[in-house]
Protein backbone atom coordinates (compact mmCIF):
# COMPACT_ATOMS: atom_id res chain seq x y z
CA UNK A 1 0.00 0.00 0.00
CA UNK A 2 3.22 2.07 0.84
CA UNK A 3 4.67 1.64 -2.62
CA UNK A 4 1.59 2.71 -4.37
CA UNK A 5 1.09 5.54 -2.32
CA UNK A 6 5.12 6.39 -2.79
CA UNK A 7 4.00 6.18 -6.97
CA UNK A 8 1.25 8.49 -6.91
CA UNK A 9 2.76 10.76 -4.68
CA UNK A 10 5.52 10.75 -7.09
CA UNK A 11 3.77 11.41 -10.46
CA UNK A 12 2.09 14.35 -8.58
CA UNK A 13 5.53 15.70 -7.72
CA UNK A 14 6.88 15.57 -11.23
CA UNK A 15 3.38 16.75 -12.74
CA UNK A 16 3.93 20.03 -10.88
CA UNK A 17 7.60 20.03 -12.06
CA UNK A 18 6.63 19.48 -15.76
CA UNK A 19 3.61 22.28 -15.38
CA UNK A 20 6.58 24.51 -13.87
CA UNK A 21 8.59 24.22 -16.90
CA UNK A 22 5.88 24.51 -19.30
CA UNK A 23 4.70 27.35 -17.89
CA UNK A 24 8.00 28.66 -18.04
CA UNK A 25 8.74 27.99 -21.51
CA UNK A 26 5.47 29.66 -22.55
CA UNK A 27 6.22 32.70 -20.82
CA UNK A 28 9.33 33.09 -22.44
CA UNK A 29 8.27 32.70 -26.05
CA UNK A 30 6.09 35.85 -25.65
CA UNK A 31 9.94 37.55 -24.82
CA UNK A 32 12.20 35.69 -27.41
CA UNK A 33 12.84 36.73 -30.88
CA UNK A 34 14.57 35.12 -33.49
CA UNK A 35 18.12 36.19 -34.45
CA UNK A 36 20.70 35.18 -36.68
CA UNK A 37 23.30 34.52 -33.54
CA UNK A 38 23.08 32.50 -30.66
CA UNK A 39 24.66 35.33 -27.91
CA UNK A 40 22.10 37.72 -26.84
CA UNK A 41 23.87 41.07 -29.18
CA UNK A 42 24.28 43.72 -26.67
CA UNK A 43 22.18 47.13 -26.71
CA UNK A 44 23.92 50.06 -27.29
CA UNK A 45 20.73 52.39 -29.29
CA UNK A 46 16.77 52.85 -29.05
CA UNK A 47 14.08 54.01 -31.03
CA UNK A 48 11.44 56.15 -29.82
CA UNK A 49 8.22 55.20 -30.99
CA UNK A 50 5.09 57.56 -30.98
CA UNK A 51 1.75 57.26 -32.75
CA UNK A 52 -1.71 58.27 -33.56
CA UNK A 53 -3.63 57.15 -32.14
CA UNK A 54 -1.26 57.35 -28.93
CA UNK A 55 -2.03 53.58 -27.64
CA UNK A 56 -0.98 51.30 -30.48
CA UNK A 57 -0.01 47.27 -30.33
CA UNK A 58 3.93 46.76 -31.80
CA UNK A 59 5.77 43.73 -32.68
CA UNK A 60 9.45 43.89 -34.23
CA UNK A 61 11.15 42.02 -35.83
CA UNK A 62 8.55 40.02 -38.31
CA UNK A 63 7.08 41.24 -41.68
CA UNK A 64 4.06 39.12 -40.89
CA UNK A 65 3.28 39.03 -36.87
CA UNK A 66 0.11 36.84 -35.16
CA UNK A 67 -1.61 40.21 -34.00
CA UNK A 68 -3.29 37.23 -31.72
CA UNK A 69 -0.18 37.21 -29.45
CA UNK A 70 0.58 39.64 -26.94
CA UNK A 71 2.62 42.80 -28.16
CA UNK A 72 5.88 43.56 -27.96
CA UNK A 73 5.43 47.03 -27.07
CA UNK A 74 2.50 49.61 -26.83
CA UNK A 75 3.58 53.15 -27.91
CA UNK A 76 4.56 55.68 -26.85
CA UNK A 77 7.92 52.92 -26.23
CA UNK A 78 11.40 53.32 -26.17
CA UNK A 79 12.75 50.06 -28.53
CA UNK A 80 16.00 48.23 -27.81
CA UNK A 81 18.18 47.99 -30.45
CA UNK A 82 21.32 45.64 -31.02
CA UNK A 83 24.48 46.67 -31.62
CA UNK A 84 24.85 46.45 -35.67
CA UNK A 85 21.41 46.67 -36.77
CA UNK A 86 20.73 49.37 -39.60
CA UNK A 87 16.97 48.86 -39.30
CA UNK A 88 14.70 46.82 -37.43
CA UNK A 89 11.13 46.06 -39.04
CA UNK A 90 7.89 47.62 -36.58
CA UNK A 91 4.19 46.06 -37.29
CA UNK A 92 1.84 48.63 -35.81
CA UNK A 93 -1.36 46.99 -34.71
CA UNK A 94 -4.94 48.81 -33.57
CA UNK A 95 -8.82 47.11 -33.62
CA UNK A 96 -9.64 50.53 -35.57
CA UNK A 97 -6.98 51.07 -38.03
CA UNK A 98 -5.54 49.45 -40.76
CA UNK A 99 -2.35 47.61 -39.57
CA UNK A 100 1.18 48.77 -41.00
CA UNK A 101 4.64 47.74 -41.30
CA UNK A 102 7.79 49.61 -41.25
CA UNK A 103 10.90 48.95 -42.30
CA UNK A 104 12.47 51.79 -39.96
CA UNK A 105 16.29 53.01 -40.90
CA UNK A 106 18.27 53.73 -37.96
CA UNK A 107 20.89 56.58 -36.90
CA UNK A 108 23.90 55.21 -36.47
CA UNK A 109 24.87 56.55 -32.79
CA UNK A 110 21.95 58.12 -31.23
CA UNK A 111 18.22 57.59 -30.09
CA UNK A 112 15.94 57.48 -33.51
CA UNK A 113 12.70 59.16 -33.70
CA UNK A 114 9.68 58.16 -35.38
CA UNK A 115 5.99 59.15 -35.49
CA UNK A 116 3.55 57.02 -37.11
CA UNK A 117 -0.32 58.05 -38.21
CA UNK A 118 -2.46 55.09 -38.86
CA UNK A 119 -5.01 55.49 -41.35
CA UNK A 120 -8.27 54.82 -39.71
CA UNK A 121 -10.53 51.97 -41.43
CA UNK A 122 -14.28 51.42 -42.05
CA UNK A 123 -14.15 48.35 -43.81
CA UNK A 124 -16.68 46.42 -41.60
CA UNK A 125 -14.65 43.40 -42.23
CA UNK A 126 -11.27 44.40 -41.12
CA UNK A 127 -12.53 45.90 -37.86
CA UNK A 128 -14.72 42.12 -37.27
CA UNK A 129 -11.68 40.57 -37.78
CA UNK A 130 -9.56 42.97 -35.79
CA UNK A 131 -11.85 41.77 -32.61
CA UNK A 132 -11.70 38.31 -33.12
CA UNK A 133 -7.77 39.18 -32.76
CA UNK A 134 -8.04 40.66 -29.71
CA UNK A 135 -10.57 38.22 -28.76
CA UNK A 136 -8.30 34.85 -29.48
CA UNK A 137 -5.55 37.04 -27.98
CA UNK A 138 -7.38 37.94 -24.38
CA UNK A 139 -8.05 34.11 -24.38
CA UNK A 140 -4.40 33.00 -25.30
CA UNK A 141 -3.19 35.48 -21.77
CA UNK A 142 -5.90 33.85 -19.80
CA UNK A 143 -4.32 30.45 -20.65
CA UNK A 144 -1.00 31.42 -19.77
CA UNK A 145 -2.00 32.89 -16.07
CA UNK A 146 -4.41 29.55 -15.76
CA UNK A 147 -0.76 27.37 -16.46
CA UNK A 148 0.42 29.42 -13.75
CA UNK A 149 -2.23 29.23 -11.51
CA UNK A 150 -2.77 25.39 -11.91
CA UNK A 151 0.96 24.79 -9.80
CA UNK A 152 -1.03 25.97 -6.76
CA UNK A 153 -3.62 23.01 -6.68
CA UNK A 154 -1.06 20.62 -7.80
CA UNK A 155 1.23 21.50 -5.37
CA UNK A 156 -1.61 21.11 -2.52
CA UNK A 157 -2.25 18.04 -3.87
CA UNK A 158 1.87 16.82 -3.58
CA UNK A 159 1.85 18.13 -0.10
CA UNK A 160 -1.05 16.18 1.01
CA UNK A 161 0.21 12.77 -1.34
CA UNK A 162 3.30 13.24 1.35
CA UNK A 163 1.41 13.79 4.63
CA UNK A 164 -0.84 10.89 3.44
CA UNK A 165 2.34 8.95 3.15
CA UNK A 166 3.18 9.82 6.24
CA UNK A 167 0.29 8.72 8.09
CA UNK A 168 0.26 5.77 6.49
CA UNK A 169 3.78 4.40 7.42
CA UNK A 170 2.78 6.06 11.32
CA UNK A 171 -0.31 3.74 11.49
CA UNK A 172 1.52 0.63 10.11
CA UNK A 173 4.04 0.86 12.73
CA UNK A 174 1.36 1.19 15.57
CA UNK A 175 -0.49 -1.79 13.87
CA UNK A 176 2.69 -3.94 13.83
CA UNK A 177 2.93 -2.64 17.65
CA UNK A 178 -0.90 -4.21 18.42
CA UNK A 179 0.01 -7.65 16.48
CA UNK A 180 2.71 -7.95 19.01
CA UNK A 181 0.84 -6.80 22.14
CA UNK A 182 -0.15 -9.73 23.73
CA UNK A 183 -2.14 -8.75 26.36
CA UNK A 184 -4.49 -5.50 26.38
CA UNK A 185 -2.67 -3.62 28.09
CA UNK A 186 -2.49 1.20 28.29
CA UNK A 187 0.21 0.52 25.05
CA UNK A 188 -2.16 -1.47 23.37
CA UNK A 189 -4.99 0.78 23.94
CA UNK A 190 -2.59 3.45 22.95
CA UNK A 191 -1.18 2.34 19.89
CA UNK A 192 -5.11 1.44 18.73
CA UNK A 193 -6.18 4.73 19.40
CA UNK A 194 -3.16 6.05 17.35
CA UNK A 195 -3.41 3.75 14.83
CA UNK A 196 -7.22 4.48 14.19
CA UNK A 197 -5.95 8.60 14.30
CA UNK A 198 -3.22 7.91 11.77
CA UNK A 199 -5.22 5.77 9.41
CA UNK A 200 -8.19 8.60 9.53
CA UNK A 201 -5.56 10.77 8.50
CA UNK A 202 -3.98 9.42 5.79
CA UNK A 203 -7.75 8.68 4.24
CA UNK A 204 -8.77 12.77 4.79
CA UNK A 205 -4.94 13.94 3.14
CA UNK A 206 -5.77 11.36 0.33
CA UNK A 207 -9.07 12.95 -0.25
CA UNK A 208 -7.58 16.45 -0.49
CA UNK A 209 -4.75 15.01 -2.36
CA UNK A 210 -7.03 13.79 -5.13
CA UNK A 211 -9.90 16.60 -5.19
CA UNK A 212 -6.87 19.27 -5.62
CA UNK A 213 -5.13 17.10 -7.68
CA UNK A 214 -8.44 17.14 -10.24
CA UNK A 215 -8.83 20.71 -9.86
CA UNK A 216 -4.77 21.31 -11.09
CA UNK A 217 -5.12 19.34 -14.19
CA UNK A 218 -8.71 21.19 -14.82
CA UNK A 219 -7.20 24.30 -14.82
CA UNK A 220 -3.97 22.98 -16.36
CA UNK A 221 -6.18 21.77 -19.55
CA UNK A 222 -8.31 24.97 -19.51
CA UNK A 223 -5.02 26.67 -19.60
CA UNK A 224 -3.78 24.48 -22.27
CA UNK A 225 -7.09 24.79 -24.81
CA UNK A 226 -6.98 28.89 -24.38
CA UNK A 227 -3.27 29.14 -25.38
CA UNK A 228 -3.63 27.78 -28.72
Amino acid sequence: MISKSSSIALFILLFILCNSVFAQQDSMQDAQKITPSKETPKVTRYLQVSTNPSTVDLYTGYIQPDFASKPDYVSPAFIPVPEGSDSVIVSFFHPDYADTTINIKLSKNDTSFIIVALRQTYDDDIIANNQELLKHRNKRILGGYLKWASIAPFAISGISAIVSLYNIGKAEDHKKAIEHTRFKTENYDSHLNHFKDHRENAKTAKTVSKIFFGTGLAILTAGFVLSF
